[in-house]
């Protein structure tokens, strides 16, 4: 499975938006089938959130009922780098 980046940011960004601070695979899923992503399916959300693990993004939180998933401060920094990239495209040349 490739990696999708624009999965990674959606992913970021609803853990951000979120009213919990850890969430499962499950309740992921959801955030991001809401506004219509349709690479969030379970397996692509797993394999996902493993390599933003491995990259320091998130970090897994195992308790007895389920596994859940926080932002690190390496993720907040990720994040608000994109949306910083963003706005500087948006940006119009004066000249």
């Amino acid at each position: 499975m490739q990696r999708n980046f624009d999965l990674v940011v959606s992913l970021l960004g609803a853990m951000r938006d979120a009213p919990a601070a850890q969430l499962t695979v499950a309740e992921l899923v959801q955030a991001l089938q809401a506004p219509g992503i349709d690479e969030a399916d379970e397996a692509s959300v797993q394999h996902h959130l493993a390599i933003m693990e491995d990259a320091g993004f998130v970090k897994r939180v195992d308790e007895v009922i389920a596994t859940r998933w926080r932002l690190t401060w390496a993720g907040y920094d990720a994040l608000e780098g994109n949306e910083d990239d963003e706005d500087e495209d948006d940006e119009v040349d004066p000249s």
